[in-house]
């Protein structure tokens, strides 16, 4: 009977601590920032972009889904990742020159996406697509906190 409780009461635990994790995020400990705004506008319409890439029937509303992405990919080329807080002086400048770099390096990415997608070019369009997930991937690991 000891044991059907600690495993309830452990299971219970469990159950919970996903609700922890989100409402820290609502007692003040996580910091909204501009960027976040624009980061989580990109991400919306960009799962919605990777899922139909294929299918050259939607390619109308792709191209929808890219203006979106490239609008609030600009607007953050000029915004400041809240990892730059950590840093002063040349580390600060170096920092923000890489995110700069591959921001607008995403920012050329996302217009060839848009190029191959009004040339009909899906296969192309799926590749570039490869290369944007590469340059999120890589820009999530050096200018995004671990813990996010």
């Amino acid at each position: 009977m000891k044991r059907r409780s600690l495993i309830l009461t452990l299971a219970m635990l469990v159950s919970y601590l996903p609700i922890m994790e989100a409402n820290s995020h609502e007692d003040g400990e996580h910091e909204h920032t501009p960027l976040e705004d624009q980061m989580s506008a990109m991400n919306k319409a960009w799962r919605s972009i990777r899922r139909q890439i294929k299918d050259p029937s939607k390619n109308e509303s792709t191209l929808e889904l890219v203006a979106k992405v490239k609008k609030a990919a600009q607007k953050s080329v000029e915004l400041t990742p809240i990892l730059a807080k950590e840093k002063s002086g040349a580390a600060k400048e170096k920092f923000m020159a890489g995110y700069q770099k591959g921001m607008k390096r995403t920012v050329a990415l996302i217009g060839e996406l848009e190029a191959a997608l009004k040339k009909g070019d899906n296969a192309g369009a799926e590749a570039i697509v490869g290369k944007i997930n590469d340059a999120r991937k890589h820009g999530h690991d050096n200018y995004k906190p671990a813990d996010d």
